[in-house]
């Protein structure tokens, strides 16, 4: 009996924008080929089990936050890793950054022995392409354009964008027409699932049937989310206000007590697993850029982008 051909998901915590682009990937994949090949779904650092695998996630964890927290540090890094290129950039954050992490990162993927890897984050697809064996790798770049880090070398890159398709085309050194393609937005498949209209959809959940705003930060709940709710909460209008704080439980401890007044029904949520009904109740949509923004168009919800963190998620925007 022929050996099954081992594919490898790994999953990466910078921002969730990555893992569920990553999700949603690895479901298609294994409906259509599930069949046919081994499907691995690694929580990367985290099964790697060292401490500086850990530490390696948390740093890139951190970054992101400070990139909503700080924007100018956002922007600079951008234009560090325009200025510096891709090979030095990477090179120095997979080697350097964190002591140790690159050789217990290479230890744990080297034990998996994948044929393939699909990578929705650079990092991964880094280690594969230094594999002793190397496997065929496949990135799928869920930005609209490909930075820095995205364009290091990888057997398929994947664009998700016309426009982003059409500027790395430019980089012919790096970019030729087999190992370069356009592929669609990737969308968790919850997404088709959610059913009904808005009225039915609120009704589920428990909330009034009116003028829905939906508010989020992202992830981290980093960025403007208290300062709208405030607002809103202060004007006292008939609708209903929906703030999904993600992983910031200070945040969704403040919001619960903040004043609420008669006419506005406010409905403040920690990290929840329900969003995308959420997302699909609302009239409008407030929040930072980056992947989550397909989320809203996906359901035809208009959206109002509250910040970008850094030059991707303008371009996003």
């Amino acid at each position: 009996m022929n050996k099954k051909i081992k594919v490898m998901f790994p999953f990466v915590e910078a921002g969730f924008g990555h893992i569920m682009t990553e999700r949603a990937i690895c479901d298609a994949f294994e409906k259509k080929y599930g069949n046919y090949c081994e499907i691995v779904r690694s929580d990367f650092y985290k099964e790697a089990e060292t401490p500086a695998c850990r530490k390696f996630e948390d740093r890139l964890c951190r970054e992101v936050k400070e990139y909503n927290k700080f924007n100018a540090y956002g922007y600079l890094s951008m234009w560090a890793l325009m200025f510096f290129g891709t090979k030095i950039s990477s090179d120095f954050i997979m080697k350097s950054l964190v002591r140790h992490s690159y050789r217990d990162s290479m230890a744990y993927i080297e034990k998996v022995a994948p044929d393939v890897v699909i990578s929705t984050h650079w990092a991964t697809n880094y280690y594969a392409e230094h594999m002793k064996n190397k496997p065929y790798t496949v990135m799928y770049v869920p930005d609209a354009h490909i930075n820095e880090l995205f364009q290091y070398n990888c057997d398929l890159t994947l664009a998700c964008t016309e426009e982003g398709l059409e500027r790395a085309k430019k980089k012919k050194r790096r970019y030729n027409e087999s190992n370069l393609k356009l592929a669609p937005l990737a969308i968790r498949k919850e997404a088709f699932s959610v059913e009904g209209t808005k009225s039915e959809i609120r009704r589920r959940l428990g909330h009034a049937d009116k003028f829905t705003v939906y508010i989020t930060e992202g992830g981290y709940g980093i960025g403007l989310a208290e300062k709208l709710s405030e607002m809103l909460l202060e004007k006292d209008l008939p609708i209903s206000v929906i703030v999904v704080c993600g992983k910031n439980p200070e945040l969704y401890e403040r919001l619960k007590k903040l004043k609420v007044g008669k006419n506005t029904s406010f409905y403040p949520y920690g990290f929840s697993e329900n969003v995308l009904e959420m997302i699909a109740s609302s009239d409008v949509y407030f929040g930072k850029s980056g992947n989550g923004l397909m989320e809203p168009a996906f359901f035809g919800v208009p959206t109002v982008v509250t910040h970008s963190a850094n030059t991707i998620e303008r371009r996003l925007a």
